[in-house]
């Protein structure tokens, strides 16, 4: 139990980290919504459906049961929405009200899943919380209401998708970011005239579509099998500071004081949780070997 714990911690992590490139890649495409959307979706759709192929191939890539189909939505919907937000407002206001998505995960675990998260999670949760709002402080400035309020709606999404998937402990999950590819595709075909990109937006298209999404959402659809879906939500809040990050490095918009703080406070908060949970874990194994 304690080194399932730890492997799922560490997919997440890392898948985490990879996905904070993300809004950053989007920025660099310089595009459409709905062509980036056409395109995510669909090499997502082929990068995945070959690579679980070569290492599963006896498991379909499609099921009808509704933990499969109900992932599959929830995923389309959170890209679109990602996508469509960053396009509409700031990457800063985007990652900042997506972060809240980890109390969603832990209310709609307890109401699902009648999971309950230790008390050190719900802490840490809100003293990242914290840290957020903080960065929210000095960042809010005259944000569109419609990419805020698509935001919210990929929080939701998120959320609902990890305690979905984590109900799920039969099958992969994995296969469902190729249905969520496919309707990302599909919602953009029937918003846009033309799919086509120029020049440099195929080069960071291509990097964006075959190798940071996929590997990224491969990572954390794998997360939740093994770790409580809040803490899954409480890994991504990474995602929040570090993106950010990114985009001050190669585009030289420069944080402010209050995002740095806000972050060291979020970064913070998630090693002294990772390592109570680690005491913890060790603690239950050593009760249960007596």
């Amino acid at each position: 139990m304690q080194s399932d714990y730890f492997k799922g911690f560490s997919l997440t992590l890392l898948g985490v980290l990879i996905l904070s490139f993300d809004a950053l890649l989007i920025r660099l495409i310089n595009a459409e919504s709905a062509d980036i959307l056409f395109w995510r979706g669909i090499l997502l759709s082929i990068t995945v459906a070959v690579g679980f192929k070569l290492k599963y191939p006896e498991q379909a890539l499609f099921r009808r049961d509704g933990c499969y189909l109900r992932s599959t939505v929830l995923f389309g919907i959170s890209s679109i929405c990602f996508v469509l937000a960053i396009n509409l407002t700031s990457v800063a206001n985007v990652l900042v009200i997506i972060s809240v998505q980890p109390l969603f995960a832990a209310f709609f675990s307890r109401v699902f899943l009648k999971e309950k998260s230790p008390m050190v999670t719900w802490i840490a949760i809100i003293v990242a919380l914290l840290g957020i709002f903080w960065v929210l402080k000095d960042s809010w400035q005259g944000p569109n209401l419609q990419g805020d309020l698509l935001a919210l709606a990929c929080g939701l999404a998120l959320s609902l998708k990890f305690v979905n998937d984590r109900a799920e402990q039969q099958h992969s999950m994995v296969p469902a970011l190729i249905g969520g590819g496919l309707m990302m595709s599909a919602y953009a075909l029937f918003t846009t005239d033309s799919i086509m990109l120029t020049g440099s937006q195929w080069g960071w298209t291509l990097i964006l579509c075959l190798i940071i999404v996929p590997t990224a959402f491969i990572l954390i659809t794998l997360g939740p099998k093994r770790i409580p879906a809040a803490e899954v939500g409480m890994l991504m809040l990474l995602e929040t500071v570090i993106g950010p990050l990114w985009v001050w490095l190669f585009l030289h918009i420069t944080p402010n004081t209050a995002a740095l703080q806000g972050g060291s406070l979020v970064i913070a908060t998630l090693i002294i949780h990772t390592l109570i949970r680690i005491k913890l874990t060790r603690k239950a194994a050593l009760v249960g070997t007596h």
